[in-house]
């Protein structure tokens, strides 16, 4: 019996934050994966709003690349790392948390009228 395929680990952080933002689709407008390490991805990221962002992840966790695109919380700056790619989104986007909120809604309705 063969093993299961796996990554090349130089794939790993890009595969990676591509997942974590396909998952949010329902609160972004689209995201680039820009470049990519084996300790580092990069995506251009449009937010609800319009606004473009970049952002990375690494073995901290993610970062906004450009946080003088896109409106933060002065609670943060730049050099804040977020554990998930949600927290960030949340502190970069006013529009998201509704949006996922609306999605997890339609989510539990499905399931009811199940």
């Amino acid at each position: 019996m063969s093993p299961p395929q796996q990554s090349e680990p130089s794939a790993f952080v890009r595969e990676e934050l591509e997942r974590a933002l396909a998952e949010q689709s329902f609160g972004i407008s689209s995201f680039e994966l820009m470049s990519s390490s084996p300790l580092k991805a990069a995506a251009r990221v449009v937010l609800l709003e319009g606004n473009p962002v970049v952002i990375s992840l690494t073995s901290r966790g993610f970062q906004l690349q450009s946080p003088s695109e896109a409106p933060m919380d002065p609670d943060h700056d730049s050099e804040t790392v977020f554990e998930t790619i949600e927290q960030l989104l949340q502190t970069v986007s006013p529009r998201y948390e509704s949006a996922r909120r609306g999605a997890l809604l339609s989510k539990l309705e499905s399931l009811a009228d199940s």
